[in-house]
């Protein structure tokens, strides 16, 4: 078990910059139990001589630090166990494991920086972190902060198309394209109103003939759907009397955000955010 106390900004960082795997064994990982594994191990640090031996021997510059995104790479339980147990020995692959990490260092670092600057997503990891050691499951309050994290990673071209964000071993984020809510029978999306600060919501709708939930009056309704059904159709007037946003063609829609409470399967998920 690493000695150092990382961060939930670095942690982040890492994974994302990593493509959120194991980098010994390519296994998606989740935010929550991902490792941090020390590519030269810490017990380096009470021993400068082998230390500075180790550097020498990989080419390393004498300011390398063990404690530095030039040095951690996520791995899951069970790999960092392992390496844990082995006899540290200077070698050809794990000079080019730092070779690798030395390449996207840099890009980590900005990362856990934008982190830190960006006040929601320093407040999503800090909501993540209190329910984790609470035990307590999501309600809808951190469900909707936590979508933010998602849209942090796709904003920067971190997520791969339908790749989900692993953020416990039960919780994860999936960005939906267009062609997905086409699928499902969407036609247009809205917004409800929402406090400063609070993540958006976007929901999405099906346009048809039908009664209205709210007047009454049959006309052009807009259904709420998802993956599994909806909810009670409203026309265009009452969704403005409510204070949500005029319905948008489909096509307008740029980044909707679905919630996967089961990360064995791919079909189970609600409609959430953008």
């Amino acid at each position: 078990m690493s000695r150092y106390k990382f961060s939930s900004a670095q942690r982040y960082a890492i994974f994302l910059a990593h493509g959120m795997k194991c980098y010994m064994c390519g296994v998606p990982l989740d935010l929550t139990s991902m490792a941090v594994d020390h590519v030269l191990p810490e017990h380096l640090l009470a021993t400068p001589s082998l230390f500075d031996a180790a550097k020498s021997a990989l080419g390393l510059p004498s300011s390398f630090e063990i404690n530095s995104f030039e040095n951690w790479m996520p791995a899951c339980g069970s790999c960092n166990r392992k390496k844990s147990a082995l006899q540290f020995e200077p070698s050809l692959l794990i000079q080019a494991e730092l070779q690798h990490l030395a390449e996207k260092a840099d890009r980590a670092r900005r990362l856990c920086d934008e982190v830190v600057g960006t006040r929601r997503v320093s407040i999503a990891l800090s909501a993540l972190e209190r329910a984790q050691q609470s035990g307590r499951s999501f309600d809808d309050s951190i469900r909707e902060r936590l979508l933010v994290l998602l849209r942090f990673a796709s904003e920067r071209g971190l997520v791969p198309r339908g790749q989900p964000v692993r953020l416990t071993k039960s919780f994860r984020l999936v960005a939906t394209t267009i062609e997905d809510a086409t699928r499902w029978g969407a036609t247009h999306w809205s917004m409800p109103p929402r406090e400063p600060g609070e993540p958006a919501l976007v929901v999405l709708f099906r346009a048809e003939r039908g009664e209205c939930v709210e007047c009454g009056l049959i006309q052009l309704i807009f259904q709420p759907i998802n993956q599994e059904g909806g909810g009670d159709p409203i026309c265009d007037s009452c969704l403005s009397n409510l204070d949500w946003m005029a319905p948008v063609v489909l096509g307008d829609l740029p980044t909707h955000v679905t919630e996967a409470c089961d990360v064995g399967d791919s079909a189970g998920a609600e409609s959430s955010g953008m």
